[in-house]
């Protein structure tokens, strides 16, 4: 609540949040499905004012993503998912709408077998 306004194209920065919790769902998924005990799939939304942007965080706890993957994550047409369950558009639109678009950034951080933080800032 104690948040400032941000000028934004709501519909496409909710596109890119949908995108982002996705995938955050698709990877607890995954990880719960290989059966890890005790594993409880977590997902998690930030958000918080870093000097003069607003930054919001998605997180989970999923499968994580190698580094070699995280360096062309935001490519278009890549994708780590089987085919008919991805587009490899999803994230590479993502980061040009945030990026090119709104002017902020779009930064992922990850630890495979761990989860996955993708964090959005957008100028204020």
């Amino acid at each position: 609540p104690v948040l400032p306004l941000v000028e934004a194209v709501s519909q496409d920065v909710g596109r890119v949040l949908l995108n982002l919790f996705t995938n955050a769902f698709y990877a607890v998924r995954q990880r719960q499905q290989a059966g890890e005990a005790g594993y409880a799939p977590r997902v998690g939304v930030r958000t918080r004012r870093v000097g003069d942007e607003v930054e919001v965080s998605v997180q989970d706890n999923g499968t994580g993503i190698a580094e070699a993957v995280r360096q062309k994550i935001f490519q278009p047409f890549f994708t780590t998912k089987p085919a008919g369950e991805g587009t490899g558009l999803g994230l590479s639109l993502a980061h040009d709408i945030i990026t090119q678009g709104h002017g902020g950034t779009l930064e992922v951080a990850s630890q495979l077998g761990q989860g996955t933080t993708f964090t959005l800032r957008l100028p204020l």
